[in-house]
């Protein structure tokens, strides 16, 4: 297994540096001026192929001139004497092979045609073609090829003198390394070596050896003065060890004396804790339990010894987090804290509760935790404190009543008399006489209108009503029957899934979704698509509605209609009784039923919500109890 870097000795270490440096930067420098001296051949090896090729075409003119192949063959012939040029050739003004190359080739060696001027590298020649001009006009063009073996002679020996001249400089960076490297890692082995004998032989008054001012001499240094501090501290830890054992004699004894008060004083407190009729306990800093008494055990119907040494937590983890938790914790902080009214996490009921932090010193050491049942008590100020709810919420619709019969009772009042004492005036013509008695009659219906309604609210105070089984299936078919004719006339399409059995009101239950279903036809300016879905509240939407109990289940059903919407700022405010937010010409009505619809679900123990974005529908959210562990029909889920 190969060494790591860290475990290397220092030497090892040193040396590998400089001669990788070394090997880096020679290895560098022999790759630059190969670089450079394979660009320099090529351009100088391409520069003097030209200059052969100009003397042959110009030569060769004659030949081309005059259509003398055999002089032309003669002229390439001179080429011999270079001996790296393999091939070459002489095209006509045509681009047909005239002379050739030496004789041996083929012509199926040679290009087909002339190619543009001028010379280039192939992978294995450098080859071109030079034009044959005389007097200004071009006779034909030369071929010339040569090949690659002097650049590779010259950069194999240029191969091997860079891997001569790496070995020895390796070499010699590797004896410079070996004597210079002893300058750094000399001081630092034998600081090693001392700190070695210390720690085995325990000897803190051997120094090390200072070979110079440099950082390993303060490093030297600074190792020496450790050392007699260490020896130092030795000494004083020697001495106040024998002084401690000498206080630890004399502490046994007064601690036996004092052993023998503190039972007399414990045998007091256990008295009292066991007849004591509230819970105590007392724990310590970790919130283990260290002592409970009798009442404790009673009420909590746990033994003691299943308690004391557990943890809090471990005994009732259900409380984590708790208030009580959180009591706990800020008495073992110190701070006092009392409770007139806990709810305990454990046992059903409410408690007076007690955190004492108990200090020694000034430090908490304990918390002593008393408990006082006021369940009765709490009982009885829960069932006051629903009654004056009640109370306040039965003042606040008597005050909405007395503004109806001040304000909206009166309007279609005043008009009907307006308008009667212009008809018993006889100052107008029959026709503008009938015109007055359609107005009274107007206003007579929509007063008629008001009072039904403030009636049909007014009776949802009063259940009188048994609860019974109720199948909202057919519920929303009688719904549906009942508006048949403005359904069909609106073209509306309602998509209703199957819907749950609850226990409730079936003639309330009916006005809630009758109520909801004509607000969806009566709200929309196009063809209504009214949506009905249903699902079992989830845990996590339970949140969205604080002001149900959270032991219950329930059902989630969303009304939502493609209507003309409402600004959200008014999601609570179109509940309140008599509030309307659109035209009442062009959209009739009291403004009573969505009020309806929230008294009828608080009387079934639920509640319901809206949301909406104008001109984009509204959805209506109905939250009921559920009545039975039987699921509904996955098709509505």
């Amino acid at each position: 297994m190969a060494m790591k870097l860290n475990d290397i000795p220092i030497q090892k270490k040193l040396m590998r540096v400089i001669l990788l440096t070394s090997g880096a930067v020679l290895l560098l420098t022999c790759a630059s001026f190969f670089v450079y001296e394979s660009i320099t051949y090529r351009e100088s090896t391409r520069s003097q192929l030209s200059t052969i090729g100009k003397i042959i075409a110009t030569n060769s003119s004659a030949a081309l001139a005059f259509d003398d192949a055999r002089e032309g063959n003669e002229i390439l012939h001179a080429l011999l004497a270079e001996e790296h040029i393999v091939a070459a050739a002489l095209y006509d003004v045509q681009g047909n092979l005239f002379s050739k190359y030496p004789d041996t080739l083929s012509a199926q060696e040679f290009p087909p045609a002339p190619g543009t001027d001028g010379y280039s590298f192939t992978a294995t020649h450098l080859e071109g073609f030079q034009p044959v001009v005389q007097g200004g006009r071009r006779l034909g063009t030369l071929f010339i090829r040569q090949d690659m073996f002097a650049m590779y002679q010259r950069f194999q020996l240029y191969g091997l003198i860079a891997l001569g001249v790496i070995a020895v400089s390796f070499l010699l960076a590797y004896f410079l390394s070996q004597e210079l490297q002893k300058e750094i890692s000399g001081p630092i082995l034998s600081l090693a070596q001392t700190a070695g004998k210390v720690s085995q032989n325990f000897d803190y008054s051997v120094r090390a050896t200072k070979v110079g001012n440099d950082e390993i001499g303060n490093l030297t240094d600074a190792f020496n003065n450790m050392l007699r501090q260490i020896e130092e501290q030795n000494r004083q830890i020697t001495s106040f060890n024998a002084r401690l054992e000498q206080k630890v004699r004399e502490r046994t004894l007064e601690l036996e004396v004092a052993n023998q008060e503190l039972l007399k004083k414990n045998d007091f407190v256990e008295t009292i804790l066991e007849s004591s009729v509230h819970v105590i306990a007392v724990m310590d800093t970790q919130m283990r339990y260290t002592i409970v008494n009798k009442s404790f055990e009673q009420i909590y119907k746990i033994d003691r010894s299943e308690i004391v040494g557990r943890k809090y937590t471990e005994v009732f983890p259900q409380t984590v987090g708790s208030n009580i938790h959180q009591d706990i914790q800020k008495a073992l902080q110190g701070t006092y804290v009392h409770n007139p009214n806990t709810r305990s996490a454990i046992i059903p009921g409410y408690f007076e509760s007690h955190f004492v932090p108990l200090k020694e010193a000034g430090k908490v050491y304990s918390v002593l935790f008393i408990l006082h049942d006021i369940s009765n008590i709490m009982e009885a100020n829960e069932k006051l404190k629903v009654a004056n709810e009640e109370l306040v919420k039965s003042n606040i619709e008597l005050e909405q009543f007395a503004y109806v019969a001040s304000h909206d009772l009166q309007e279609p009042l005043r008009k009907i008399q307006i308008f009667t004492d212009l008809v018993k005036s006889r100052r107008h013509e029959g026709e503008e006489a009938s015109k007055y008695l359609e107005k009274i009659h107007a206003s007579a219906e929509r007063m008629t209108l008001l009072i039904r309604d403030l009636l049909s609210y007014s009776r949802l105070s009063r259940i009188e009503e048994g609860f019974v089984e109720t199948d909202l299936n057919e519920t929303m078919e009688l719904v549906k029957s009942d508006f048949e004719m403005l359904i069909q006339q609106k073209g509306a399409t309602i998509i209703c899934p199957a819907l749950p059995v609850v226990k409730g009101i079936p003639h309330q239950l009916g006005q809630l979704f009758a109520n909801l279903i004509s607000n969806a036809l009566k709200f929309c300016q196009e063809s209504p698509i009214i949506r009905i879905t249903v699902e079992e509240l989830s845990d996590s939407s339970r949140k969205l509605f604080p002001n149900l109990p959270g032991e219950e289940k329930y059902w989630v059903i969303k009304v939502a209609d493609n209507g003309i919407g409402f600004e959200a700022q008014y999601s609570q405010k179109i509940f309140t009784i008599f509030q309307r937010l659109n035209d009442q010409k062009k959209y009739a009505g009291t403004g009573i039923g969505l009020a309806i619809c929230r008294k009828i679900a608080e009387n079934h123990k639920g509640t319901i919500t809206a949301s909406s974005i104008p001109g984009q529908g509204a959805t209506f959210t109905i939250v009921l109890p559920v009545y039975s562990e039987v699921a509904i029909p996955k098709a509505a889920l």
